[in-house]
């Protein structure tokens, strides 16, 4: 249900309620041998409105954060994360989709072999 609304939320344009959420940083490419990404990310965002806040996620260990005050402009979390996590910025009294962002989550490309194209036993 959470995933559905984060989801929809995200066709609300941020030019139309005059806030931006960004977030840094945007990529995470996991290790061959590990497929966890573990980093820290920074949220930012601008308000014009200055009205209170509350930031939502599909990351199960992130609870509903909410700004104590409208001069709070970021939020820094430690994530450690296998896929894509969504943020969405939400007005704390209506609950309207302000902005979000997205997480991705890119596991690293093994290198590929480089194939033969003639019989070894060819003469050309």
């Amino acid at each position: 249900m959470l995933t559905l609304y984060l989801m929809s939320g995200l066709a609300v344009a941020a030019d139309d309620v005059g806030a931006k959420l960004t977030l840094s940083p945007e990529f995470c490419i996991t290790s061959e041998d590990e497929l966890m990404c573990e980093l820290t990310l920074v949220l930012e965002w601008e308000n014009e409105d200055f009205r209170p806040i509350c930031i939502l996620s599909d990351y199960k260990e992130m609870a509903k954060w909410c700004a104590e005050s409208a001069d709070t402009q970021s939020l820094t979390l430690n994530i450690k994360a296998t896929d894509d996590i969504q943020f969405v910025m939400i007005d704390k009294e209506t609950h309207q989709t302000l902005a979000g962002v997205k997480l991705k989550v890119t596991p690293a490309a093994e290198p590929k072999v480089r194939r033969r194209y003639r019989n070894p036993w060819s003469l050309f």
